[in-house]
């Protein structure tokens, strides 16, 4: 295990390397550039070239790349033209606002996505069966964007239930101890500011949840009719155990890894994939920085983002593989054996 994960780490540098390249490349393929944009329409041409000069916009694009990968290599994520700070250091002011709502959205798609598909699974071609299939690929076929401003002309227009922007209204007192609001104001026993931070959460998050509910339901209901048609089952029906036990103690347990690969990988999508829900809500996040960046140019802004992305994805998969281990004894012996 311990030589695979190694081998993980050292792998995250070529993909770090080409991923950069491509969005290097691409942002640069677009006409302009973070002069031209950032700039004032009056500014003259020879103003233009000069402060294209200052920020090395005129060297050619692999001199530019280059010296960036350098600054990558130091852990220096280089200088945001737009907002005039490190790169690193909005990310870090961003980050737990993405985190956040997706990891309340991974636990929303759970709560509801695991029950789903273990009824599912144990009414397999009944109605309740059809039923959750409906929904599932409902949620799954219907784009972010739709459902979100769907959510915000329902409960936030219509109904005037629920904030349809922002993630803290402006003037609340959270005091900023981890960055992550609902922590802080439990920290800080808050529960009115608490109450007020999850009616902010709740619209983007449950946008977000929704296309994870079905594909969670859906595995959730291959593993555990993949796991029921095996031999142990059979002898557990057949000693008599009820169905609780067998649900719990034989099914949930043997379809576990399914279940934890796609969880794994899913939060992975909702930190990455919550571009356009964050732009939607005016989420104040990484995604909503990321698509700032790309709309001036600002080429080492969005190369930056798109590195931590890459980066929190491989970590994921390797913490998964992590729980593998925990999860399933037939790879703790394994391990054992290859140490022996």
């Amino acid at each position: 295990m311990i030589k695979a994960l190694l081998a993980r780490v050292i792998g995250m540098v070529p993909v770090i390397i080409l991923v950069s390249a491509g969005i290097f490349g691409l942002i640069n393929l677009a006409p302009g550039d973070a002069a031209s944009i950032l700039l004032p329409e009056e500014a003259t041409e020879e103003q233009v070239a000069q402060v294209r000069a200052e920020w090395g916009l005129d060297q050619p694009l692999y001199a530019r790349f280059a010296t960036f990968m350098v600054k990558v290599a130091n852990f220096d994520l280089g200088y945001s033209l737009r907002y005039q700070d490190e790169v690193i250091n909005l990310i870090a002011q961003r980050l737990p606002a993405t985190l956040e709502l997706a990891m309340v959205s991974l636990l929303i798609a759970v709560v509801i996505g695991v029950p789903m598909g273990i009824i599912a699974a144990l009414n397999k071609g009944k109605p309740a069966d059809s039923l959750v299939s409906v929904v599932a690929i409902a949620g799954v076929s219907a784009p972010s964007f739709w459902i979100g401003i769907l959510l915000v002309l329902w409960f936030s227009g219509t109904m005037n239930l629920l904030p349809s922007s922002g993630r803290i209204p402006y003037g609340l007192p959270v005091v900023p101890v981890t960055g992550f609001h609902i922590i802080d104001t439990l920290l800080a026993g808050d529960f009115q500011s608490l109450g007020t931070v999850l009616r902010h959460l709740a619209l983007p998050a449950i946008t977000l949840a929704a296309g994870m509910v079905g594909i969670i339901a859906r595995i959730t209901r291959s593993a555990l009719i993949d796991v029921g048609q095996e031999d142990f089952i059979f002898t557990a029906v057949a000693k008599g155990l009820s169905r609780r036990a067998i649900v719990r103690g034989h099914l949930l347990p043997n379809a576990a890894i399914p279940i934890t690969t796609i969880v794994g990988l899913e939060l992975g999508s909702l930190i990455s994939g919550s571009i356009i829900v964050e732009v939607i809500f005016s989420w104040p996040g990484v995604g909503t920085l990321l698509y700032q960046g790309v709309t001036v140019r600002d080429t080492q802004l969005t190369t930056g983002v798109v590195i931590i992305y890459t980066f929190i994805f491989i970590v994921l998969n390797m913490l998964i593989d992590l729980i593998y281990v925990a999860v399933d004894p037939r790879m703790r012996s394994a391990g054992a054996g290859g140490r022996k």
